[in-house]
């Protein structure tokens, strides 16, 4: 079991400066995207899913405190498992995700000044997206990885699948209504990432701090992403 700390503790020095590549940063090419008002709560869920084998994590913004909660599991875990920050909209919040020991940054839609925030700091940039146009676009402003979003209400993977003809060199993470039973698939597709949301992180588990389910759906994920991985 992990520590459970979380106040403020220095980073400095766990991470490495120079910006990592898409393999350092989803290692099993699997993502906790956390959301909820409890920080404290959500610290634990955190701590629960790498326990259970989700090797990378982001906190979004809407997320309370969400800066300090990124320091906390970085302290914590050691810089062990990489912490990235969501639902980025302000390019300033890119040195503040930098100064936290962030591995990387995420925005919900194409946004190439935080693109140009995320050149300047030095931190693997992922932009949102959702048609091909605005995939292309994300590329051109400088993503390393395009988050395709949300996938679940397009099509999920019979979507990848129609991007990857035109498409196919991009690199994806796919995130917004994914199923652990899904993951295997967009990996097969050559999905480079999957976020999962709700599906690890339930609403009712976070609200009865029920870590033990989190742990179990992390484990199921992580199994499911290795095999696809093996095939």
């Amino acid at each position: 079991m992990l520590d459970v700390g979380w106040g403020g503790a220095p980073v400095r020095g766990i991470i490495q400066s120079a910006v990592r590549s898409i393999e350092q940063v989803f290692p099993n090419r699997l993502c906790g995207v956390l959301r909820t008002e409890n920080s404290e709560a959500g610290f634990q869920a955190c701590l629960a899913a790498v326990e259970g084998g989700v090797h990378t994590i982001e906190i979004t913004k809407t997320v309370p405190s969400c800066f300090e909660l990124i320091r906390g599991l970085i302290a914590t875990t050691g810089g062990r498992f990489p912490v990235g920050v969501g639902t980025v909209w302000d390019p300033g919040a890119v040195r503040e995700a930098k100064d936290a020991g962030a591995s990387f940054v995420v925005t919900p839609v194409v946004l190439p000044e935080v693109a140009d925030a995320c050149r300047q700091e030095d931190i693997l940039c992922v932009l949102g997206a959702l048609t091909p146009t605005e995939i292309y676009q994300a590329r051109l402003a400088g993503a390393a990885l395009v988050k395709v979003f949300p996938i679940g209400p397009v099509g999920g993977p019979e979507y990848v699948r129609a991007l990857n003809g035109p498409m196919g060199g991009v690199p994806f993470w796919v995130s917004g209504g994914v199923p652990i039973d899904d993951i295997g698939e967009y990996l097969r597709l050559g999905v480079r990432a999957v976020g999962l949301t709700t599906s690890l992180f339930p609403p009712e588990a976070l609200a009865h701090r029920d870590f033990e389910l989190i742990r179990n759906n992390a484990h199921r994920a992580a199994e499911a992403a290795a095999a696809a991985i093996g095939d």
